[in-house]
């Protein structure tokens, strides 16, 4: 069964925080919510959708510049003079033909040599009409490109082709085969300011594609820790619910400004969501899709290392040992005990690549080891990991 495997830790006065993971979907779950699904589907009032997407078509034909939109040949085009911004009907009407649902199935073995699938859910955007997609790390985290399914606005679905991740962000790219027109709008996230109107579409509770939420910008560059990794990401207030991971964030010109990523996980909290800065996120996007893996991302598997937590014969200490050196240049030995890292102390795997991923290939660090009773220090030239999660 899929759990929550993602502890935040925000630096500040807020609680502790925790990442809306790809949702399980239950027989029961996915009846009641059809039915709920039906009936809102009924009341919302489809002629108002249609009036506003004729409106947004004949803006598209009159307007022909903005300043918020990053160039690229692929994106939807312009629908607002500079400066002017949409309804927030308009927004949805444009932004979401851009967002999909996204189902994982995964085929678990019981210790009898049983199996049973594990079913995930989560949202996606897509960012190029030849069907590539944004979407969270930890949505499709462990799954075969062929367990994930992609349920695209017209309702038509597709299986992955292929799926390149990049834990340290938690940012993925998958492709499918598929050409579409639906290609999002790319925005400036380096412009939000603190109350800005922002509005969030996704996937809750895996059953509920294309669900809007509507807030405001509660806070940027929030240092947050996620799985021993930091990052810098927009506070939010609209609703964020399990299966929105991986979902749009869109500024009031229906541009994509970030991928919502996290909520609070305090049972007294209400309110506080979090989203991956999309200018932060599109280098690394445009990374996984042109070279398969992130430059300047380290290799932290220069040395293979086992987490011990029960000391014995050699090793005195619980903590990190060295099992090989793959740097190529000796540097290592094994059975070597890992004391800090650029001063740093470290005892977990965790640790280790958290303070590694906090620099860039080719950066040295200062590694402290004990080896038979005496303390040596290594210097370390990181490398760049050619390869992606």
């Amino acid at each position: 069964m899929y759990s929550n495997k993602y502890s935040y830790e925000v630096r500040s006065s807020v609680p502790r925080y925790g990442v809306p993971v790809k949702t399980k979907v239950s027989p029961l779950l996915v009846v009641f919510v059809v039915v709920i699904s039906l009936g809102l589907m009924v009341g919302c009032g489809l002629l108002g959708a249609r009036i506003a997407v004729n409106n947004v078509k004949k803006q598209r034909e009159t307007q022909t510049s903005t300043i918020v939109y990053k160039d690229n040949n692929e994106r939807i085009e312009p629908i607002v003079k500079p400066g002017e911004s949409m309804t927030t009907s308009q927004v949805v009407a444009v932004a979401k033909q851009s967002v999909v649902e996204i189902t994982t199935n995964t085929v678990s073995y019981g210790p009898f040599g049983n199996n049973y699938v594990q079913s995930g859910a989560g949202s996606g955007v897509v960012v190029s009409n030849d069907g590539t997609i944004i979407t969270n790390y930890h949505v499709i985290d462990g799954v075969a490109p062929e367990n994930v399914t992609v349920t695209l606005y017209d309702g038509s679905t597709h299986k992955a082709s292929w799926i390149r991740g990049d834990k340290v962000s938690d940012l993925a790219i998958l492709k499918i085969n598929a050409v579409t027109n639906n290609s999002v709008a790319i925005g400036d996230s380096d412009k939000l300011l603190q109350g800005d109107d922002i509005v969030a579409i996704g996937n809750p509770l895996g059953s509920l594609g294309g669900s809007v939420t509507k807030g405001c910008v509660s806070g940027l560059d929030r240092n947050v820790v996620v799985e021993g990794q930091k990052m810098e990401l927009i506070q939010i207030d609209a609703s964020v619910n399990p299966g929105n991971s991986g979902g749009g964030l869109f500024n009031m010109y229906g541009a994509l400004v970030g991928i919502v990523n996290a909520k609070a996980s305090a049972s007294d909290v209400e309110g506080i969501g979090f989203a991956i800065p999309i200018n932060r996120a599109w280098g690394i996007c445009e990374d996984l899709i042109q070279d398969g893996y992130v430059e300047g991302r380290v290799n932290t598997e220069c040395v293979e290392l086992i987490e011990v937590t029960s000391a014995f014969g050699l090793r005195q200490n619980t903590g990190l040992y060295v099992t090989k050196d793959n740097t190529g240049k000796n540097l290592f030995s094994s059975n070597d005990y890992i004391m800090s890292v650029n001063g740093e102390v470290v005892t977990k795997k965790e640790q280790w690549e958290r303070v590694l991923n906090s620099c860039t290939a080719g950066e040295t660090v200062v590694i402290v080891v004990r080896r038979s009773g005496a303390d040596y220090t290594i210097h370390l030239t990181l490398t760049q990991r050619t390869d992606c999660d």
